[in-house]
Formats: C-alpha cells, structure tokens, sequence
C-alpha cells in the first residue's frame, strides 16, 4: 500500500460537552471508559487502519488514550488540542483546517465517540466502500442516512409534486440524504486542497439508521446505553 493509501482514523473529543457532561469517558454500557473506550476497542480491531489519532483539549481524555496506546494498541497517537479550537464556540471549519495538517499524506476516515455502535466490521465495510469509490473518481466518502419521507418548507411540498399526487408512495419520493456524521474519508493532501473534509466529487455512502444512531442529548445517552445493553444481553457484540 503506498503511503497515500494509508487509512488513518480521527477522533476528534474536546473537552467541556455543555449537553451531556464527560460525554467522553463517563461509563458507558459497561465501559468504564465509557463512549473513548468503546470507540478505540472497535477501531484497534480494524487492521486496514495504519494510526488512531486522538485529537483532544481534555486531559482526561488525553491521559485515557495514552494508557491506551501503552497498554493495548500502539497505533493509538493522542494529541493535544490548543484550546482555541476546543471550545463550544469554535467553526467547525477551523478545526477541520486545523485537522488536515495533522498528517502530511494518508487517508483520514474521522469518526466520533458519538456513534456508539461502529462495530470493526462496519469500519472494515467503509474502507472498501472508499477504496471503490476513489477507484471510480470519487475524492472523499461521507456518510448519509436516504430520506424518502415527506419533507415540507413553508412553501409546502419540498421533494414531491403533490398536484401530481397528493400522497405518493413513500418509496416514490425523490430521496434526500442526511449526513450523519458517522464517517468521512477523505485524503489529507485533498482536504487541505478544498479546505474540507467533504471534497467536489464526494460518494454518499448510505448507511441504515440502526448503526449511526448517535448521541447528542443527555436523554440521548441514557436510550443508546439501554440499547447497547440489550444488544450485549443478546449476544450482539458493540466490538
């Protein structure tokens, strides 16, 4: 593989989450790491993925990755974050700028604590779906949720024609695609080009809502903690 193919994941954790305090490392569905923990054991069981980048302001995220790294999986880098692009109020457009310098070359597939049930496998299934989609002149991979509901403006009707049919099939509506932020790929040097982590030419990488249910709201956590439980109860590994 050359090293522009290399697939380096990005977990972006800053500190001082003002909806759902130490969403990071709190416990988490018998994780005492909580959501860090989960994520870097799903990731450490990818081997397509050559680095773990750990981008954080928070020290006990820090500290938690560094262990991390010394105990289980080497490829686990932790870096701090400057403060200023920690912050509740910072664009997430500087921190993108910012996280495009953090490897010359290489792939970056940025990820999120948030998305609890990314199992290795699914990771492993976005790679290839990269691979194929730059083979076919795609610059970067997003992922998307397809939408065929009814979705209104206050206009009306914004993606069917309803003086054509009033109610058409669900499966008839021209679809819209959500991203969900499971996951982005895209090449370092290319995001430093469009100054993005979606590029001119992105592949929507549909994904079912089962696996990107994400976490953004404390009563958020508390519901895909309960079913993080169900699932192990039932034999469904979160790995």
């Amino acid at each position: 593989m050359t090293d522009t193919g290399r697939v380096i994941a990005l977990i972006p954790a800053r500190a001082g989450s003002e909806r759902v305090k130490q969403k990071n490392t709190r416990p988490f569905a018998g994780f005492d790491g909580g959501l860090l923990e989960l994520k870097l054991n799903q990731l450490a069981r990818v081997p397509e993925v050559s680095e773990i980048i750990v981008s954080t302001n928070d020290p006990v995220v820090l500290d938690y990755a560094t262990q991390f790294a010394r105990d289980h999986d080497r490829r686990v880098s932790p870096i701090e974050r400057p403060d200023e692009l920690g912050a509740s109020s910072t664009p997430i457009s500087a921190f993108i700028r910012y996280a495009a310098t953090l490897r010359e070359t290489g792939v970056m597939m940025m990820t999120h604590v948030t998305h609890p049930f990314l199992t290795a496998a699914v990771f492993a299934d976005l790679i290839a779906a990269w691979r194929a989609a730059e083979a076919r002149g795609h610059d970067s991979l997003v992922t998307v949720t397809t939408l065929h509901k009814f979705i209104w403006d206050e206009n009306g009707p914004y993606n069917y024609d309803n003086t054509v049919e009033k109610w058409p099939r669900s499966q008839d509506i021209k679809p819209l695609f959500e991203i969900n932020h499971a996951a982005y790929l895209m090449p370092f040097a290319r995001m430093r080009a469009v100054d993005d982590r979606i590029g001119t030419n992105p592949y929507l990488h549909d994904m079912p809502e089962r696996l990107v249910m994400d976490i953004d709201w404390e009563d958020q956590f508390h519901l895909l903690e309960d079913i993080a439980l169900a699932r192990k109860a039932r034999g469904i590994s979160l790995l």
